[in-house]
């Protein structure tokens, strides 16, 4: 096994150990101008959350990334989804089959979303597309 998995594998450990409770953010607004304000608000919590990447599914068979910010209490969690209009991720429900790498699989309707509270959608993407 290499030393980067190695790596992967250790955090994914750590996480799930200690930073049980997760919150989803689409991917496309947790870059660029937006990294700043979500790096700052994060510094507030102790311990400092950690991030993972998911792939969301709809039944319709469209494919998201989103960012998931993961916690040590529900309470941390809780004021972060309600400040960013995050969605709570539960990794044994909402992961495919509870892998650890499984994709999240969706039963709503897909929708475009540009705006997650203070966070919109980035002027890169809304000018050149996602």
């Amino acid at each position: 096994m290499t030393s980067s998995k190695k790596r992967e594998n250790s955090k994914r450990w750590y996480i799930r150990q200690n930073l049980p409770h997760q919150v989803a953010l689409p991917n496309d607004l947790c870059c660029m101008e937006n990294y700043d304000l979500l790096e700052r608000y994060c510094r507030r919590f102790e311990p400092r959350p950690k991030t993972q990447q998911v792939t969301a599914i709809w039944p319709n068979g469209k494919q998201e990334g989103f960012r998931l910010y993961c916690f040590a209490t529900k309470a941390d969690a809780d004021v972060f989804a309600a400040e960013f209009e995050g969605t709570h991720f539960d990794p044994a429900k909402d992961r495919e089959g509870g892998r650890v790498n499984g994709a999240w699989l969706r039963s709503d309707e897909w929708k475009l979303v540009e705006r997650c509270g203070p966070l919109q959608l980035t002027r890169f993407f809304r000018e050149y597309g996602r």
